[in-house]
């Protein structure tokens, strides 16, 4: 990783990148006008659709949710910036890159700082031909075995020492080869001991699980937690 200061911000890249990134870059409005750009509806703040160097990439301005989100809005305490935010989801993402999971590479973060507070941005590259998996499942039923690799890929991740803490169908993506990536590791934790935390973010995933089947009418059923299960235990 490097990285540069630039006035009141903090820019994070990959070492090996040639060009050094502005702070302008790290802005929706610098790429509106620009090929590529698309506003993509999904998570707490929303996030756009770059192209990048001749690939496409997604920019995520960090959001609170809940009743302080509707406060403070994109406005975090500052603590140092190996606390922040960005910083934080980028060691998880290297992370589990590391230990060869499917998971999006993050290109490039940028923390501005004023007074107590900052506001963050990261730049990660676009995984190509993916959808999340709770649009899938609006649609038709996953293919035999499927459900049972869903467990084997949460179980790798745990493996990991990785603890995501938002673990739900909009954060698996599927694409057209029917390969899952998992996605959104804000807030997620590192873990060195193996213990009862592995539960929790499953129960999560059956929850979301539950309350869109209920909203949307998902194409899952019992059996279908009964292989991811099979898939996480075995």
């Amino acid at each position: 990783m490097r990285e540069v200061k630039s006035s009141n911000c903090y820019i994070l890249q990959q070492r090996d990148d040639e060009s050094q990134f502005l702070k302008e870059q790290f802005d929706a409005d610098y790429w509106r006008q620009r090929p590529g750009f698309e506003v993509i509806n999904s998570g707490r703040g929303g996030s756009v659709r770059i192209g990048l160097d001749g690939r496409d990439a997604i920019l995520r301005r960090y959001h609170r949710g809940g009743a302080v989100g509707k406060m403070l809005s994109d406005q975090y305490l500052w603590m140092g910036k190996i606390l922040s935010r960005p910083w934080r989801e980028w060691r998880i993402l290297e992370r589990a890159r590391r230990a060869g999971l499917p998971v999006p590479e993050p290109i490039a973060a940028c923390i501005c700082r004023s007074g107590l507070w900052y506001r963050a941005v990261l730049i990660m590259a676009y995984l190509q031909d993916t959808e999340m998996l709770t649009q899938r499942l609006e649609r038709e039923v996953l293919k035999p075995g499927s459900w049972h690799r869903i467990g084997l890929l949460i179980k790798r991740m745990h493996a990991a020492g990785i603890h995501h803490s938002d673990l739900t169908s909009d954060n698996i993506l599927i694409d057209s080869r029917d390969r899952f990536y998992l996605v959104d590791f804000d807030m997620a934790r590192v873990m060195n001991v193996i213990g009862d935390w592995q539960w929790r973010p499953l129960y999560r995933f059956q929850r979301s699980l539950e309350k869109r089947h209920r909203n949307r009418k998902l194409h899952f059923d019992d059996d279908d937690w009964q292989a991811l299960m099979d898939g996480y235990q075995s």
